[in-house]
């Protein structure tokens, strides 16, 4: 099974969770983990949670909030169990096009380059894109 994991500092995973299931429903096998959020739960004992919760023949995709952060390292240090994939770079077009992909009978590795190809392309800058119709409309 396929599992995915927003893992963000504060509460930010699970404001993701939330406006994925606005859009694509409700999701069972989406987990989030909110770091820092209460001073006395440590990020260990979190991921080591998480990770207890896998069986052998399972897969995690990991997208953590940033790359460097203090979230996306501790989950680099988990890179040697074949099972966790980690990306960096939460947004929401990238964990919509995981959870629509993610019961596909595709590789992980592959389902995980083609979301980010296409989450990619929805990443623009407005302005240039609007000047850029009005022309068009011209002819």
């Amino acid at each position: 099974m396929r599992y995915i994991l927003l893992a963000s500092h504060g509460r930010l995973a699970e404001g993701m969770l939330h406006s994925v299931e606005m859009i694509t429903g409700a999701q069972k096998d989406i987990w989030t983990l909110s770091a820092y959020v209460e001073e006395e739960v440590d990020l260990q004992l979190q991921i080591n949670d998480v990770c207890d919760k896998l069986a052998e023949t399972d897969e995690l995709i990991i997208v953590s909030d940033i790359f460097g952060g203090s979230v996306n390292n501790e989950f680099m240090n988990r890179l040697g169990d074949k099972r966790i994939h980690l990306i960096a770079g939460m947004n929401l077009p990238l964990v919509i096009e995981l959870v629509t992909l993610k019961n596909s009978a595709i590789a992980t590795a592959e389902l995980i380059e083609k979301a980010l190809k296409n989450s990619k392309s929805s990443i623009k800058y407005c302005n240039p894109e609007l000047a850029g119709d009005s022309e068009d409309e011209d002819f």
